[in-house]
């Protein structure tokens, strides 16, 4: 038999979920596969085609166009011609007109009424779901998914489930700058996370060897910096203005120079910064004005996100904490945290909206960090008088992280009380004389302008804020983020 031109391809194909053929086929492209299925059962429709994808270890939906290599693996699945149509949770229908909300909410009604009917109640009576409300929600989808699919449904079912949630219940919907369509953190089909999937994954860690389906695989995290430019500087003139301004010293007179030398050395310095991922203390000995003139990470900041350096400060107070402090009071495990906030400070009341977040975002995964000294990793405390060189090169002063912090000298009452960016395994101190949302922001700042991993125990603090910013989420770790994002936006 000759087959040049055509590839060997393992074959599955499946009607109504029922292997009807597993063979190897030689064919030249993903529609003779199709056409191969079909010609063998009359009366048939292509329902999905799925290809095996070795980055996410299972069948992944493709088109007709796909590639088709050697030793490619390929479900097609069938289904018969007619007006029946089945609904992601098991219901048939004939010939009823159903619009696509009726299709996903009924089901799931249905489900939850004989299941944990609590739930409906209580997004009837408060417009929002609560975590451990969430929770079973989650656990009664997979429980019935996995009842009708087993441990490893198709994308298409979970994709299913995590629609019908988000139009049973439309205040669960999270959109982030307009992108997706609300239901991705309960199921994402691109990066195959989202609480249904989490819920999965947990289940088959209790499979024994025998019912496992895919080998163990090593996740990794390849969450890029900001986007390169390209070195269109002279190298020449570089040098010349990164010399001159360590030569200048921050005045009034000197002011306009250096704003200038910055703008020509910006693409040079992203380039350098992204490219050989050096130190905050090499980045600050080429650019030591970043560490006399804080503002100038605001400028930085501002030309790397298209101008969004002021939005953390616009919105934290004047619509963020309003709106944490309306979820928090529906969560009895946070509410106490807000006993006397009105009678706080501008200071303290940042500082308990930080702890608070540190609680509706804990740490996860293998941080190995407690709930109580998670919020140590961006604000710390030390006691007044103590002197801010101790800081970075004082043994004695123990760093309760290796990435930058807040380090706040004196007690959030006092007047005399100074923050302090620390980043003590470089030696490198930057005293602010601003408050503590400020002094947050430029913290922030700081990890975007040198390209520094967020602190792994407050990761997803770290997205949320980028959330305060309107930036993209860098990280992966964001199905948590976007539960506090819809409840802070059912909260109007």
């Amino acid at each position: 038999m000759k087959t040049w031109n055509l590839s060997k391809s393992l074959l599955r194909v499946l009607k109504m979920r029922k292997r009807l053929v597993k063979k190897y086929s030689y064919v030249s492209s993903a529609m003779d596969l199709v056409d191969q299925s079909l010609a063998q059962q009359t009366g048939c429709v292509l329902d999905r085609l799925l290809k095996y994808n070795t980055d996410f270890m299972e069948y992944i939906d493709v088109d007709t166009n796909v590639d088709v290599k050697d030793l490619d693996r390929f479900h097609v699945f069938l289904s018969a011609r007619g007006p029946q149509i089945q609904t992601c949770f098991g219901e048939t229908n004939q010939n009823q007109p159903t619009t696509d909300t009726d299709e996903h909410r009924q089901p799931l009604q249905s489900l939850l009424m004989k299941k944990a009917p609590q739930i409906l109640t209580e997004y009837e009576t408060t417009g929002i779901l609560l975590v451990p409300s969430r929770k079973l929600l989650v656990k009664t989808c997979i429980g019935d998914l996995v009842e009708r699919c087993g441990f490893y449904p198709l994308s298409a079912d979970k994709l299913a489930v995590a629609k019908s949630i988000i139009t049973t219940f439309p205040s669960l919907s999270v959109r982030v700058e307009g992108q997706g369509e609300g239901f991705e953190h309960y199921y994402d089909p691109v990066s195959h996370c989202g609480f249904l999937e989490t819920k999965l994954r947990n289940l088959r860690r209790n499979l024994e060897q025998g019912q496992r389906r895919y080998r163990k695989r090593k996740v990794t995290n390849d969450c890029t910096g900001p986007e390169k430019p390209d070195a269109t500087e002279d190298a020449s003139s570089t040098n010349e203005w990164v010399t001159l301004m360590k030569r200048l010293r921050p005045s009034a007179e000197n002011l306009s120079s250096i704003k200038s030398g910055m703008e020509k050395t910006y693409t040079c310095r992203r380039s350098w910064i992204t490219k050989n991922s050096p130190t905050v203390a090499e980045i600050f000995n080429e650019y030591p004005r970043f560490l006399d003139m804080p503002s100038l990470l605001d400028s930085e900041f501002g030309t790397l996100t298209g101008g969004k350096m002021d939005l953390f400060l616009r919105r934290w107070e004047a619509n963020i904490i309003p709106k944490l402090k309306s979820v928090a009071a529906l969560e009895p495990r946070v509410s106490p945290l807000l006993k006397d906030i009105e009678e706080k400070t501008e200071d303290e009341t940042c500082y308990t909206f930080l702890v608070l977040l540190t609680h509706l975002l804990p740490p996860i995964g293998a941080s190995h960090c407690s709930l109580k000294s998670a919020i140590t990793h961006l604000v710390d405390f030390t006691p007044p008088g103590t002197s801010i060189a101790s800081l970075s090169n004082d043994p004695a002063t123990p760093s309760t992280t290796q990435q930058p912090q807040l380090i706040c000298i004196g007690d959030l009452k006092s007047m005399t009380k100074q923050y302090v960016i620390v980043a003590k395994n470089d030696k490198v101190t930057i005293p602010l004389d601003d408050g503590l949302t400020c002094s947050v922001d430029k913290l922030f700042k700081l990890y975007w302008v040198c390209n520094l991993s967020y602190p792994a125990p407050l990761s997803s603090v770290f997205t949320f804020f980028e959330y305060v910013y309107d930036l993209p989420f860098s990280g992966q770790r964001k199905t948590k983020v976007l539960e506090l994002i819809s409840q802070l936006k059912a909260h109007k």
